[in-house]
């Protein structure tokens, strides 16, 4: 069986027999006895244990594919936050069936004792979760009861600023969201008001913004939570018949485009190369007849709603199918093509010289313990030396990461096919592994890949 000795010192400790030479003893001395074999002892000299982002511990989890169990001092080694503590063991070492062992605490979770014991972890840090949801469910409750508006989000919605945790009414925008729910009355239609405010010289705020505004009972002087409305201390900025005359409107419209987006393989990938836009789904209808033909196109959005824009961008709309059918053909072109091109990539092997810092690391807290050195000197040299090891270990990430991601003939191919005959969430996962991004100039189509 191969243990990995996971050890953690801050400066301050060093007074409290955490130092990592007496860590270090008493974990090879625990790994012999139960006759396992020390894979790599991992150390973090002068790391908090309140955050999880520290280097060592990131290459760790990296190795974890290449051990048994991981085995600490004490369990404040591994993180003082216990969320951390059980989101390292449950969803890192044990989803990758590596033990966990505190030799302290006797935590070993290859017992069913020590499985046990992370259990009732679990069910004590649930309880603590879901006690603060609960509080802080009752105070939002409480709040809207009072008729005061949730406060969270550092932004303040439309119409409105916030004083004193009070609403107040911001004349100018509250005359603007007068006059869109006057102008949807009379247009029954977010694009179309758009465009008259436009025309009328006024700001023109986004679609979604005024979809939302038209929906929300807030400016009828409401507030809601969790589904429930109350009134609220805030004027209104509409009456409630307006409000009900435009919920009737809404309703007829509802669901008219939805899920159309969703339905587009790369959707949330293409962008115009002209203004930096994403681009847009959307569909069309022709009724020649008894028959009805859709039809489906990729747009920038500048040019499928000019009126949020100063300039409508006239770069080039893109048939669905075509613009999918040419991307696709490039991952069979790029499939085929790399038949020819794989290279063997030289690896460098960083471990060593890894292992050669955290020996430094060592020494230098080793001189501080015995008094050898100032604290100021000893900050100096481990700020320099994590420094060095976040470099390498970086460079030794990077090159992990290229050899993850580089995918293979085989695997290229496969996807080539799965693109064909699987369903369409398939398919979309598999255009989300491999495309990064997809830029729009006119015929042309730059891609950018994730290998």
């Amino acid at each position: 069986m191969k243990a990995a000795i996971y050890i953690r010192v801050s400066t301050a400790e060093q007074v409290e027999n955490y130092s990592i030479e007496s860590q270090r003893e008493r974990l090879e001395a625990f790994c012999k006895s139960k006759g396992w074999i020390i894979y790599e002892t991992y150390i973090d000299g002068g790391y908090s244990g309140a955050s999880i982002d520290r280097p060592a511990l990131h290459q760790l989890l990296n190795d974890l594919n290449q051990i048994d169990a991981v085995v600490v001092y004490k369990l404040d080694r591994l993180s003082r936050s216990q969320r951390d503590t059980l989101t390292l063991i449950e969803e890192h070492f044990l989803k990758n069936d590596v033990d966990f062992v505190s030799i302290t605490e006797t935590l070993d979770t290859s017992t069913p004792f020590g499985k046990a014991m992370i259990g009732i972890l679990s069910v004590f840090a649930q309880l603590e979760r879901e006690t603060i949801a609960e509080r802080m469910r009752m105070g939002h409750i409480k709040r809207a009861e009072e008729g005061l508006r949730g406060m969270g989000g550092n932004y303040d919605p439309g119409g409105y600023i916030r004083k004193d945790g009070e609403l107040v009414i911001n004349q100018e925008e509250a005359q603007h969201i007068q006059l869109v729910f006057n102008l949807y009355e009379q247009y029954h239609s977010i694009t179309k008001v758009q465009t008259h405010l436009k025309e009328l010289g006024e700001p023109v705020w986004r679609f979604r913004r005024y979809r939302d505004i038209l929906s929300n009972r807030l400016y009828i002087g409401e507030v809601s939570f969790a589904g429930e409305h109350y009134k609220g201390q805030h004027e209104a900025i509409i009456t409630e018949e307006q409000f009900n005359r435009v919920q009737v409107l809404l309703n007829r419209h509802k669901g008219h485009n939805a899920h159309k987006a969703k339905m587009s393989l790369f959707s949330g990938l293409v962008h115009c190369g002209i203004c930096g836009e994403p681009y847009v789904t959307y569909q069309s209808t022709d009724r020649r007849g008894d028959k009805v033909y859709k039809y489906k196109y990729y747009i920038c959005r500048a040019r499928r709603f000019p009126s949020e824009y100063e300039k409508k961008c006239m770069n080039k709309t893109w048939s669905l199918p075509d613009l999918e059918r040419k991307i696709i053909n490039e991952i069979k072109m790029i499939s085929t093509n790399k038949k020819h091109n794989d290279k063997e990539i030289k690896k460098i092997n960083y471990s060593n010289s890894i292992k050669k810092v955290d020996e430094k690391i060592e020494r230098v807290i080793a001189l501080y313990a015995d008094g050898s050195i100032e604290k100021s000197l000893l900050n100096k040299q481990i700020k320099k030396l994590d420094e060095e090891k976040k470099s390498l270990l970086e460079a030794q990430r990077k090159q992990e990461d290229q050899s993850n991601i580089n995918i293979s003939t085989k695997l290229l191919e496969r996807y080539a096919i799965d693109l064909k005959d699987a369903e369409f969430d398939e398919k979309q996962a598999i255009i989300q592994k491999l495309i990064d991004h997809i830029t729009v100039n006119g015929e042309n189509l730059q891609i950018e890949w994730n290998f």
